[in-house]
């Protein structure tokens, strides 16, 4: 045994100095930052998915679903870990598939050289987000799919695995027509076909039904129209269409040079989209048709951008223009937060709890470093999408389509983002493990012909040519009908769908509130305690913040900011005020006047009067619209008398509580009664919307 591994070794060293060398740079990666790197835009939004076990409206439930079943072994490192596991096993996958094409094995280990040692995979390993499990389902539907002898029980397991990859990320399903055109022209037979579609079509219309008995529409998201508008809203030119009043309102009349990049567009406060809010369900289908309107009228500007973003991922080097998606979320960080990169290490686990994290400064710079010298370079992925064409041409075999088919659905993976979003190097990374198998297949396709030429030139050695033989017997296996292996199948799946459900994770409002604001990037910084429970109130935590506090009930949670809370725990603290019933927002009559209510107070702040609350007697008083309206907010901390009675000014008059308990209200009677002309009201005019404390 060990003289065969030894002789195993020897002919596969390259290979196994490659994987040494990967496991040596995620073992580094993991020790340099713990739990695991978080990207704004995704991950967090993944970790609420997981915790609620719905669907979420803007991205597939595929990712949320495997982190709810790593939730059992583990918190965010063991994903990162199984993850790291998942890209070491694709490399040596695509490895074992090449030589068992007949490659030599150096070709081989070339063609698994960048799914081991390129930075950026690596990098996208440790981050939460869906791309290595996309990019190994991905390609193992393509794997399957181009066995030599595909049976309709191994095309249905494609089928399986694809539409799996597409409800991770929905690219994946326009790239199925690819897959049907392919087992088509292998003229496979019915059966095959029939497979490979039922198997695919039935998890994704489950899927649709289920995001449509929480959201109304029989998709498996909401917001392809707002992706699109983003993509289109960078050269849109609203004098060339005709838009109806809702679509106007897409239109942004600054210069197209001026223009920041998609992601503004889709997620930015400020973004024109945000003002579709008004029609609910009906903005995404808005945007859709928006951006429509906006292709037929400038196709050939929109050409010009999908196709530029297209060519980007095949140039030298790594670089962002100002349309792009910013290269930074997608580089080692050296430091905790990095708001522009939109990139941090996490702190917290997968329950929405704060945990200590942790960046080695040493590891973090070497791998800053070394991600800048080694990675896929896009002339590489251009030779192995050249290769994998030019093998149906070379190659007059039977398999003479897998490297261009391979080859066409790497293509897909970068187009599609390029037509509905915008470029960013993350979209492009599943690709890479498809480009190299099928340049692979096209490169040793070119050594074949070669050598066939050479045989042709020389008859003894054609002669002396020795047809390889199979490795090992074909066993005589048994046939199971149809019906027991559909049953097992649907058994497999319900268990495994019980076993997500059950899963250790459930709602958690605090956390949901903390990514809204943001997480660590955002105003409220870093956790610096857990949930703690307010004594004698019922269902009520508070969370400390940097700069703010996270109040939570079972059913929701509000942040307060920090300047707000000073003056609840001035006041007794939230065991007085009881649970925060909004944000901070500002009123109608003073843009400089803000306030945060409480189930048994208010709290008001300005810039020049500070901060001041209302509470108890004092509050059951004001708290009477006529009187709120007349007195307005308060300009005095509450007043209290040895003898037990309270006094508090406010600015159109005061109250004053006696020891006996009457209360006695003072109108200034300067001060201007309440309607809209004459000083508006208390009543909110919308949330503020800078919320920094």
């Amino acid at each position: 045994m060990i003289t065969a591994i030894a002789q195993g070794l020897r002919r596969h060293w390259i290979m196994a100095t490659l994987v040494t060398a990967g496991v040596v740079l995620r073992a580094i990666t993991i020790f340099a930052y713990k739990p695991a790197l978080m990207f704004f835009g995704d991950s967090y939004a993944y970790v609420v998915a997981a915790q609620r076990f719905q669907p979420p409206n803007d991205r597939p439930f595929g990712y949320p679903f495997v982190l709810r079943l790593l939730s059992y072994v583990g918190d965010l490192n063991a994903v990162t870990i199984v993850q790291h596991i998942v890209g070491v096993a694709l490399a040596i996958v695509l490895y074992v598939v090449v030589i068992g094409r007949g490659a030599r094995p150096w070709l081989a280990a070339l063609a698994a050289t960048p799914l081991l040692v390129d930075s950026y995979l690596i990098q996208i390993e440790h981050n939460i987000l869906s791309e290595t499990m996309f990019a190994s389902l991905l390609f193992g539907a393509v794997l399957i799919v181009t066995k030599a002898e595909l049976s309709p029980r191994w095309a249905a397991v494609a089928g399986a695995f694809l539409a799996a990859a597409a409800l991770t990320r929905t690219v994946a399903i326009p790239i199925a027509a690819i897959f049907v055109g392919y087992l088509l022209i292998r003229k496979l037979g019915i059966k095959v076909l029939i497979g490979f579609a039922v198997a695919m079509l039935i998890p994704i219309v489950w899927y649709m039904s289920w995001f449509a008995s929480y959201f109304g529409s029989f998709t498996t998201s909401d917001s392809s129209g707002r992706f699109l508008y983003g993509r289109v809203a960078v050269f849109a030119d609203c004098s060339t269409v005709d838009l109806t009043k809702a679509e106007a309102t897409l239109c942004d009349n600054s210069a197209p040079s001026t223009r920041p990049n998609a992601n503004f567009y889709v997620w930015a406060s400020d973004s024109p989209v945000q003002a579709l809010g008004a029609y609910g369900n009906k903005s995404d289908k808005i945007a859709s048709s928006f951006s429509r309107k906006i292709i037929l009228a400038q196709p050939l500007t929109y050409a010009r951008y999908v196709i530029t973003d297209f060519g980007h991922y095949f140039a030298p080097g790594k670089y962002t223009t100002r349309v792009d998606s910013p290269l930074g979320a997608w580089q080692f960080p050296t430091t905790y937060a990095d708001p522009v990169a939109s990139s941090a290490v996490a702190h917290n686990d997968l329950a929405g709890n704060p945990i200590e994290s942790r960046i080695e400064a040493g590891p973090a710079l070497f791998l800053k470093s070394y991600q800048g010298v080694v990675y896929t370079h896009g002339p590489i992925l251009l030779a192995g999408l050249v290769l994998g064409l030019l093998a149906g041409w070379i190659d007059r075999g039977r398999r003479r389509w897998d490297g261009p088919f391979i080859a066409l659905v790497g293509i897909a993976v970068l187009a599609v983002p390029c037509l509905t979003v915008m470029f960013d190097y993350r979209y492009g990374l599943p690709a890479i493990p498809l480009f190299m198998l099928s340049g692979a297949i096209g490169f040793q396709a070119l050594l074949e012909r070669r050598a066939e030429r050479a045989r042709a030139l020389d008859p003894v050695a054609d002669e002396l040519a020795v047809e390889p033989q199979p490795r090992h017997r074909q066993r005589q296996r048994t046939r199971r009908p149809a019906w027991v292996l559909a049953t097992l199948t649907a058994s497999a799946l319900a268990v495994l769908a019980a076993v997500v459900w059950a899963a250790p994770l459930a709602r958690n409002p605090g956390f949901e509130t903390y990514v809204s604001y943001r997480a660590e990037l955002g105003t409220l910084g870093v956790a610096l305690s857990k949930p703690e429970p307010v004594k004698n109130v019922l269902d009520l935590t508070e969370q400390k913040f940097q700069t703010g506090s996270i109040i939570a009930t079972k059913t929701g949670a509000v942040a307060v900011p920090q300047r707000f809370m000073n003056a609840v725990d001035q006041a007794g603290g939230l065991v007085v005020f009881g649970a925060a019933r909004g944000r901070e927002t500002r009123t109608s009559y003073n843009s400089g006047l803000r306030y945060v209510t409480f189930d048994n107070g208010w709290v008001f702040w300005s810039r020049l009067g500070g901060a001041h609350a209302v509470y108890g007697d004092v509050y059951a008083a004001w708290y009477s619209p006529k009187v709120r309206a007349r007195l307005k907010e308060p300009i005095s901390d509450v007043e209290t008398s040895p003898e037990g009675g309270a006094f508090q000014i406010f600015a159109g008059g005061s109250i004053t509580q006696y020891a006996n308990g009457s209360i006695k209200v003072t109108v200034n009677p300067n001060r201007p009664s309440t309607d809209s002309t004459q000083g508006g009201s208390l009543e909110p005019s919308r949330p503020a919307s800078a919320t920094t404390p």
